[in-house]
């Protein structure tokens, strides 16, 4: 006997006279064993299998006895991770740029979800960031005596400027402007040693001149105000308008005026009405007088874009100063072919719709640039100066600051008497933080540490900078659901807000829970119904649909180029799967469209290059949208076993690998996740000479009886899934084998399938597996523990009765909301 008293194998000694159903470790251990002798893995090979009747006995003794012992709850104090306690402080405060600083520690995943709080370990290090954060906080509402601001002089001469792709360039000592663009990055530049460190007005000083202008209009330079850390890729609406100025002269011109600058800004140069307009729409335009009143220039851009035949060539070439010097070069070439260099030919045709796309509008765009930098028309920037500050003034983080520290207490604190006014504080701000109503003898311990650092000299600001560090590392605010006994309404009121918000509950939630309505099963459904997400980005979505599909992964992941996958097919990938889900969510679609669905949710260039349907493709933003695109149910692509987000986070970006796949399906489909194999398992037996798919790998592998049991049950999903290369094309031959995929296999239950589609119609047809299966990582997510026996027999019951009820899944989520399983601690 494997697991007898004297063998104890894998240290479990199932030889006893009785089982005690009080501890919840034999509940464990008992419950894995069912599971193993009902999926026909105990005993393992080579002893004899239990017949069918033995089995069905066993089975039925241990589902009986642990049905009548497994009490419902049992989450550990569950802490907020990361993300919550991230969401938690924006929204306590009203700071919505408040970020987790850098070096946070990364919380811990069990049971595949990063919010469970088995993982959730309070260690010294997160104690440490835990109260270096607060302090963070405090800081930026009660922030230490600042010294006065010192007088300061930046000169900035051409040199200091930012170059930024072809919107600037430099001339003898002089920075030339000569586009206009709603991008910064192709139509402005900006000191890059000017930082503004004290809010206030200053006086700026800038000398321009024209360049070589086309009328006597004059140019319209603009200054913005840029914060250091926008991005380059920011809009120019984005910035605060200081001054537009008008630039009138050849020679140069000394402009002074006095603006307001904030802490953390510099001032942004851009030539308002400059004839180079990075739209496609102007591009043409500008292209199509240039290319009439020269048609050289038109034959240099044909032969550089088009080969003989009229077949295209990479428009990287022709990007910038490069793309510049290359036109140049073919227009002095005495034998540039001019055969086609009319406005009206065919191949002008096909050229102005390069110009007239996006990529175009990038590339070509930076391209006549450089025409306007050699010939201009262009703006020129002499110098820049900016001195101050003149005079102090609030800027936005001081206005911000101000209006946090009013809703600390609904009063400024100098309006109040320090200890009244603390005590409003804490009366007002505790029970936000905690999240329910605290006592009165919590409030008195809160302003004893506050009178007492006052005592010691301190000033009203450093007391309440105190109170609130010690808020923010309290139990009370750190951890919810630390009451004992049954979740209370205000326990239910933060359950349901973080499950599907990632955030604390708002004052609709909590006005509920002191009314005492959340208790109240139609009251929980009716809040739960407003806070469902409603769009792709919603916190539920990015959160559990990442962990639960593993699409987190696909940040990490960049596929081999042979693939010729990009980053945006990358970012697409992984939108189609939220998308998909969302739509699902909001239009109560029956369980089966997870599964096939007569639509997915992606661009129409990633659907023909990827998915092979037949869709007009185009590099225009209908071509880049992601949108609903419709798919004919039953067909290999479409739903979660055939979405090519699913296929490369089951991929390492080269290869597949059947057995990730495989595993991946049984776990987050079915529900049925695989042990870990066994320590003296090696990866790969020995003896695999000659195999040269990863169906002969395996088979090789799987010779050993200690790896056969499980590989029976995962390899079959795999192989089904193997036609999807690891992007999720679909392949016919095994890459390097040259030989023919084989992706026939026999399911665990005996089923035949040759490729995922009868895959696909299984799973349809035994749809309640995936819907348990989806019924508990929900739960696993939303209560911070996984299930045990007698949860995951009610989620069965739940998903029984909404299958008979039309599948919907969004009724199936609110049933499960309403369950016992979600509403016990």
């Amino acid at each position: 006997m494997c697991h007898s008293a004297a063998v104890q194998q894998a240290g479990v000694n199932l030889e006893h006279s009785s089982i005690d159903w009080s501890a919840e470790e034999n509940r464990a251990l008992w419950e894995r064993v069912r599971n193993a002798v009902d999926q026909k893995r105990m005993p393992p090979p080579p002893l004899d299998p239990l017949v069918d009747s033995e089995r069905q006995e066993l089975v039925s003794f241990l589902s009986d006895g642990l049905a009548k012992n497994t009490p419902f709850g049992g989450s550990l104090p569950r802490r907020l991770n990361s993300a919550e306690y991230e969401a938690t402080i924006r929204d306590l405060f009203d700071y919505p740029q408040f970020e987790l600083p850098m070096g946070f520690p990364p919380d811990m995943t069990s049971h595949g979800f990063d919010n469970v709080a088995e993982g959730l370990a309070l260690s010294p290090p997160l104690m440490e960031a835990y109260a270096n954060t607060a302090w963070e906080v405090a800081d930026f509402l009660f922030p230490p005596p600042r010294a006065e601001a010192k007088q300061r002089s930046w000169d900035s001469p051409p040199e200091d400027m930012v170059i930024s792709f072809s919107a600037s360039t430099l001339h003898d000592g002089v920075m030339r402007l000569v586009s206009r663009s709603i991008d910064i990055m192709r139509s402005c530049t900006w000191p890059s040693r000017v930082e503004i460190m004290d809010s206030g007005t200053y006086r700026i000083t800038l000398t321009a001149s024209q360049f070589r202008p086309k009328s006597k209009e004059p140019m319209l330079l603009e200054v913005y105000a840029r914060e250091i850390t926008a991005s380059d890729r920011s809009k120019i609406q984005a910035f605060r308008l200081l001054k537009t100025i008008e630039v009138t002269s050849e020679s140069p011109e000394t402009f002074t005026f006095e603006a307001d600058l904030y802490e953390g800004q510099t001032p942004l140069i851009r030539w308002e009405n400059a004839e180079l307009d990075h739209t496609p729409e102007k591009l043409v335009e500008l292209y199509t007088k240039r290319f009439r009143e020269n048609p050289r220039y038109l034959a240099a851009y044909q032969t550089a874009l088009f080969n003989e035949d009229g077949s295209r060539k990479s428009l990287a070439r022709l990007r910038g100063r490069n793309g510049h010097l290359v036109i140049h070069e073919l227009i002095e070439d005495e034998s540039l072919d001019m055969s086609h260099a009319t406005l009206d030919s065919e191949r002008t045709k096909e050229l102005m719709k390069i110009i007239d796309s996006v990529g175009g509008m990038q590339n070509l765009g930076d391209t006549l640039a450089h025409e306007y930098h050699d010939n201009g028309p262009a703006l020129q920037l002499h110098a820049l100066k900016v001195e101050g500050p003149l005079k102090i003034v609030d800027g936005p983080k001081d206005i911000q600051r101000k209006e946090m520290r009013l809703s600390l207490a609904g009063v400024k604190p100098e309006d109040l008497p320090r200890e009244e006014y603390a005590r409003r504080m804490l009366e007002t701000f505790l029970p936000k933080a905690f999240r329910r109503p605290v006592d009165d003898a919590t409030v008195d311990g809160y302003l004893a540490i506050a009178k007492e650092h006052w005592a010691q000299g301190h000033t009203l600001d450093e007391g309440i900078h105190l109170l609130l560090r010690n808020i923010l590392i309290s139990p009370r605010f750190l951890y919810r659901g630390l009451q004992p006994g049954k979740l209370d309404d205000y326990d239910l009121a933060s359950r349901l807000s973080y499950f599907l918000t990632k955030g604390p509950p708002d004052e609709e939630l909590l006005a509920a829970a002191r009314a005492g309505k959340l208790s109240d099963p139609a009251e929980l459904r009716a809040q739960a119904e407003r806070l469902l997400p409603t769009t792709p980005k919603a916190p539920l979505i990015q959160s559990f649909t990442g962990q639960w599909l593993d699409t987190r992964k696909l940040s990490s992941i960049m596929p081999d180029a042979k693939f010729e996958f990009s980053e945006t097919d990358i970012s697409i990938a992984r939108q189609e799967v939220d998308a998909f889900v969302t739509e699902i969510l909001n239009e109560n679609r029956p369980m089966t469209d997870f599964i096939d669905p007569d639509f997915t949710f992606t661009s129409k260039n990633f659907a023909a290059k990827v998915y092979g349907q037949k869709v007009e493709t185009s590099d225009t933003a209908d071509g880049r949208a992601v949108q609903r695109i419709p798919m004919e149910r039953g067909g290999r692509y479409g739903g979660l076993l055939g979405q090519s987000a699913i296929m490369i986070a089951t991929a390492n970006g080269v290869d597949t690998q059947p057995v990730l796949r495989g595993v991946w399906v049984l776990d987050r489909i079915l529900g049925m996740p695989s042990p870990p194999p066994p320590k003296n398992v090696p990866a790969l037996t020995p003896d695999v000479a000659g195999a040269k798919t990863p169906r002969e790998l395996l088979a090789a592998h799987t010779k050993e009886a200690s790896c056969s049991v499980c590989h029976n049950r995962i390899d079959p999903f795999g192989f089904v899934l193997e036609n999807f290369d690891p992007v999720g094309r679909w392949r016919e031959e095994w890459p390097k084998a040259n030989v023919p995929v084989e992706s026939a296999a026999v399911l665990p239950d005996g089923t035949k399938v040759q490729d995922v589609t009868d895959l696909k119609r299984w799973v349809v047809g035994n749809i309640d597996r995936f819907s348990e299966c989806f019924g508990g990582k929900l739960m696993t997510y939303a209560t911070g523990r996984a299930p045990n026996y007698a949860e995951r027999k009610e989620i069965e019951s739940i998903v029984a009765a909404n299958h008979e009820q039309g599948n919907g899944a969004r009724d199936l989520v609110l049933a499960l909301i309403q369950s016992e399983t979600f509403r016990t601690r």
